[in-house]
């Protein structure tokens, strides 16, 4: 007997598909074909910045014990599955299939898939690892997705999450998906998942808004509430297969502690450093800061969509300490940490002058120009500009974890309530 593991990428487009569902539709067909499954089917996210994403850059990875006369005939359906099912006449969509055999995956490709999740990797790397291991390849409209079905393979799951995910008939795709609110409302209420619901701006969290063929997906810290989750949602439309994969999601596997002086675009990183500048809130209502750690500066920036994150940024103050977590992104101020999630470490004290009260009616006096001190509206009493009041700020912040609104939540972000 052999262990075969399977890795598969880069099979969907913009207009449709999705790799978990030719894993979905893989799966079945070896398990037809009466090969044992010796673990579930793992669902990989890999960088998040990655500007050759089509959407949630996940890679899939199959595990099966196949008698050694019948390995030709698994690969030879593998491939013909992805060959089947993937996105033609699409530049982008470049599907690999990596076929490694072997109980134990080696060492050095799991470094490798590790960076496939943190940082940029080369196509020429991921093909020299799988020569090294005698893997075989298989590439279609230039192969790209040998480096998302490689680390698919190897990356370790050691404190993985699952989602369920249920598929939709053919002739569904691309249509309205029917899915009973109230029933997911019900699913959030038990506690069971996470992200299946939010109760801020009433999104129902488990379909996507693509023309992919997912019906639901419903994630959890075990297998079997991830199935008695979905089990729980009322569909209103033909559920054509299920399956559950084991995953990196809601993991912050993503996220590295770095130096601002080490930060590369298309990375993800964890900065503390201080606060260097005041906020600034453009017209889209986007909020950006500046923060510096002693080896250099690097601007923050909460986006629009991230909600209640920004006023937690815009109420930052110069000499706060606070760590930041999320992408590195190239724009035109410079490199740029897209917030996930942003700690605020410690507060420094501010101060604010104001007016003092007028010494005989108490009233609180105003300015009499710039440079001419204060006078009193009621009495006409004048002071000079040394007596104005100087008085600790009260900050709208206070020291305390942050994310971003869930509508904005990346697939490897863990929330704050896991």
């Amino acid at each position: 007997m052999a262990v075969l593991r399977i890795g598969v990428d880069d099979t969907d487009s913009v207009r449709g598909m999705c790799t978990t569902f030719v894993a979905a539709v893989l799966e079945k067909r070896l398990r037809e074909m009466g090969f044992e499954q010796i673990d579930y089917s793992h669902l990989v996210r890999l960088n998040p910045n990655c500007p050759f994403k089509t959407r949630g850059n996940a890679a899939v990875s199959l595990h099966f014990r196949v008698g050694d006369g019948m390995v030709g005939e698994a690969v030879e359906t593998a491939v013909k599955t992805v060959e089947e099912f993937y996105e033609k006449g699409f530049e982008t969509t470049q599907p690999g299939v990596v076929v490694y055999r072997g109980e134990d995956v080696p060492a050095d490709w799991a470094g490798f898939a590790l960076r496939a999740v943190r940082e940029m990797v080369e196509l020429k790397e991921a093909l020299r690892l799988a020569d090294r291991h005698g893997a075989q390849l298989f590439m279609f409209n230039g192969g790209r997705g040998v480096i998302g079905a490689l680390a698919a393979v190897a990356l370790p799951l050691e404190n993985p999450t699952y989602e369920a995910i249920a598929y939709r008939a053919p002739h569904n795709w691309g249509t309205v998906r029917r899915i009973d609110r109230a029933s997911v409302v019900k699913l959030y209420e038990t506690g069971l998942t996470f992200d299946s619901y939010d109760p801020v701006t009433d999104e129902v969290r488990i379909t996507p808004h693509t023309p992919c063929p997912i019906l639901a997906g419903v994630r959890a810290l075990t297998p079997e509430n991830a199935l008695k989750g979905l089990s729980m949602v009322r569909f209103h439309e033909k559920v054509l297969m299920t399956t559950v994969f084991k995953t990196n999601q809601a993991t912050d596997m993503h996220l590295v502690e770095k130096k601002i002086s080490a930060l590369k675009p298309y990375s993800n990183a964890v900065l503390t450093g201080r606060v260097a500048a005041k906020p600034v809130k453009t017209a889209g209502g986007h909020v950006f800061i500046k923060i510096d750690d002693g080896t250099g500066e690097v601007f923050l920036a909460a986006y629009r969509p991230t909600g209640r994150l920004r006023e937690v940024v815009y109420g930052l103050r110069p000499g706060d300490l606070v760590r930041a977590m999320g992408g590195v992104k190239p724009k035109p101020q410079g490199l740029t940490l897209n917030l996930e999630k942003l700690e605020v470490l410690e507060l420094a004290e501010q101060f604010v002058t104001r007016p003092p009260k007028c010494p005989s009616c108490q009233k609180r006096m105003e300015s009499a120009g710039r440079g001419r001190g204060y006078r009193c509206g009621r009495c006409g009493a004048r002071l000079g500009v040394n007596h104005a009041e100087v008085v600790a700020e009260q900050r709208s912040i206070r020291p305390g974890m942050y994310e971003v609104d869930v509508p904005a939540r990346r697939h490897l972000s863990k929330p704050l309530c896991l």
